[in-house]
């Protein structure tokens, strides 16, 4: 009988992350990232305005500047270039005109007809986000083993990753075991009981990353038994049965894993779960949990 702690590393022993698969960015959320992602370019990669208002020059001690032409929006290329005596607009997001180096928040200002006079003076550099200022060319953006959420999505968009390289989800199979046992939706009958581990473990199965790819009840008979659970690993990367791993006559679902394969630990010092076998079949991952 292993601790849990060992147990579980005994189960890492003998797994093997899937082989790597090249997934869209759109189907690539909740899988997990198996390269490693740089930034091929600085971001932003303009100078930007964090504020509205105008972009200056700010050694420039003029009382009023005049207006330059130009709406100053975010996604236009600014073509007047700012020079000392001028203020140009410019939005919060666009880029920074030529010769400009700080911006005067709209805020601090005073329009008089083609000339507009500030409140305050600015330092060179204030209100202004420089390139590079978020993410340098070059940087380590995400390393292998990434879980990718939306944060990690939006990224990867941002740098302009679209494909990219991770572990496709592991297919599971997912049975229990039991004569006793009917669905949910069934009215059981005497003897019987609804059948609710199996639907538990698949929820699990989905929260956890993976995808249940068949599901049902196994037989508690050997030879039935046997047939299912290699048909269904003929599918699936690992197997989670529910039942059959106590003593009783019928409890053979561990019985056929040491005959198909490798049974790597029986019991668990825990309790409730201590009859939990893991076993590995055709290098498969098995787990046999208790009823």
């Amino acid at each position: 009988m292993l601790d849990p702690e060992v147990a579980f590393q005994e189960v890492l022993n003998h797994v093997e992350p899937l082989p790597p698969i090249e997934r869209p960015l759109t189907e690539a959320v909740g899988l997990v990232l198996a390269e490693e992602v740089r930034a091929e370019e600085d971001y932003p990669p303009f100078a930007a305005s964090t504020v509205d208002g105008w972009a200056v020059v700010a050694a420039d001690d003029a009382p009023r500047r005049r207006i330059l032409e130009g709406s100053g929006l975010a996604g236009e290329v600014p073509r007047a270039r700012v020079v000392p005596g001028t203020a140009a607009r410019v939005m919060t997001g666009a880029p920074l005109p030529p010769g400009a180096d700080a911006v005067v928040m709209r805020e601090e200002s005073v329009e008089e007809g083609e000339f507009v006079r500030f409140t305050r003076a600015v330092r060179p550099g204030e209100n202004v986000r420089p390139v590079g200022s978020d993410i340098s060319a070059g940087t380590v953006l995400l390393s292998p083993g990434t879980p990718l959420g939306p944060a990690e999505v939006g990224l990867l968009a941002t740098m302009g990753r679209f494909s990219l390289c991770v572990y496709p989800r592991p297919r599971v199979a997912v049975f229990s075991t039991g004569d006793e046992l009917v669905e949910p939706w069934e009215t059981p009958g005497p003897g019987q009981i609804r059948d609710s581990n199996r639907y538990a473990l698949m929820a699990a199965v989905w929260q956890a990353g993976g995808e249940v790819v068949r599901s049902g009840r196994l037989p508690d008979r050997e030879e039935a038994l046997r047939a299912q659970v290699l048909q269904a690993l003929e599918e699936a990367d690992a197997l989670i049965t529910s039942g059959g791993v106590s003593e009783g006559d019928r409890d053979v679902v561990g019985w056929v894993l040491a005959e198909l394969g490798t049974v790597h630990f029986r019991r668990v010092r825990q309790k409730p779960g201590r009859p939990l076998t893991f076993a590995t079949v055709g290098g498969k991952p098995c787990f046999a949990l208790p009823g």
